[in-house]
C-alpha cells in the first residue's frame, strides 16, 4: 500500500467518480484526509481515509482492490470505519463481506442531494430564536474544540483537524451550552474549496429539545453568508428529517459497511 502525495492526487480522482461526497473531493484537494493505492504505476483502484470514513473506488473486482481492502487498517487509525462506495455495483458489496477479519456489517445510509439550495434565512432564524431558555448558542473557539474533543459523543465535530488552531482557521462551528457545557453542535466535519460537510450531534439527554437544529440553522446561515456550501449526508432517519425541515432534498438510501478491528458484538 502507497500513499499518494498531495500534488498527485488528480491522477486518482477518475477511480473515485460516482462517490458523492465532500471528504473525497477535500482529499482530492488536499485539505484534509489520506489517499492509498496498492501500487504507484497505473492503480486500479484507490482508498481515501478521512476520520472515521474510508472510501474505496475503482475495479473492485482487481487485485489492488482486495489488497486496499484487506489492509484497510493499517491506513486507518479508527476502532472501526465506515466505508463507503459505488454501492450500485455489487461486486463492491461481495468483495467488502467477504474479508470476515474486518467483521463487515451492512448499514444503510440516507443520502442528501448535494446542490446549491436557497435556504429560507426566516425559518433559519426560527429555529435559532426557539432554543429554550438556560441554553446558549455559541460560535466554536479553542475551548468548545477541547471539550468536544473530550468525548465520544462530539468528537466528530473536530477529529479530522489535528490542532485547535488547525480547526480555528480552516473550520468553524455553533455550539449550544448549558452552564458552559458543549450540549448540542454542527460542526465543519470536512472543508474543501467551496462547501463543507455538516456534522450534527447531541449530548444524550439533552435531545428533543430543538438544541441541534438550532446549530444547525446557524451554521448553514454562515455558510450562506461565506458563499459556501454545505453538505448533509445523514446517517439515520432523524438526520434525515432535520435535513428536510432545514430545507434540503432527499437523494435516496443508499449502502455501506461498517468495518472494525474487532467484533464488536453489534
Amino acid at each position: 500500500m502507497y500513499p499518494v502525495a498531495i500534488e498527485k492526487r488528480n491522477t486518482i480522482a477518475p477511480l473515485l467518480e460516482g462517490i458523492q461526497d465532500s471528504m473525497v473531493i477535500a482529499c482530492l484537494q488536499g485539505i484534509m484526509g489520506k489517499a492509498y493505492v496498492a501500487r504507484e504505476t497505473e492503480p486500479k483502484a484507490a482508498l481515501i481515509v478521512s476520520g472515521e470514513y474510508s472510501f474505496f473506488g475503482g475495479d473492485p473486482a482487481s487485485p489492488d482492490a482486495l489488497e486496499l481492502v484487506q489492509n484497510l487498517f493499517q491506513a486507518n487509525e479508527s476502532d472501526r470505519t465506515v466505508v463507503i462506495f459505488n454501492d450500485e455495483d455489487p461486486e463492491w458489496v461481495r468483495l467488502m463481506m467477504s474479508i470476515e477479519e474486518n467483521h463487515p456489517v451492512k448499514v444503510p445510509r440516507f443520502g442528501i442531494l448535494q446542490k446549491d439550495y436557497q435556504f429560507d434565512d426566516q425559518l433559519l432564524q426560527r429555529y435559532m430564536d426557539a432554543i429554550p431558555e438556560g441554553y446558549q448558542l455559541a460560535a466554536f473557539d479553542e475551548d468548545l474544540y477541547h471539550q468536544a474533543m473530550r468525548e465520544d459523543w462530539s468528537r466528530e465535530f473536530c477529529e479530522v483537524f489535528e490542532t485547535a488552531e488547525e480547526y480555528l482557521t480552516k473550520g468553524f462551528g455553533f455550539g449550544i451550552l448549558k452552564e458552559g457545557r458543549l450540549v448540542s453542535g454542527a460542526s465543519t466535519m470536512t472543508v474543501y474549496h467551496g462547501g463543507i460537510e455538516i456534522q450534527v450531534a447531541t449530548r444524550e439527554s439533552y435531545g428533543g429539545k430543538g438544541l441541534a437544529m438550532a446549530c444547525a440553522a446557524a451554521l448553514i446561515r454562515e455558510c450562506v453568508r461565506r458563499g459556501i456550501r454545505p453538505c448533509w449526508d445523514a446517517a439515520n432517519l432523524t438526520s434525515k428529517h432535520m435535513a428536510l425541515n432545514l430545507g434540503y432534498e432527499y437523494r435516496g438510501e443508499y449502502l455501506t459497511i461498517q468495518m472494525s478491528r474487532e467484533d464488536l458484538g453489534e
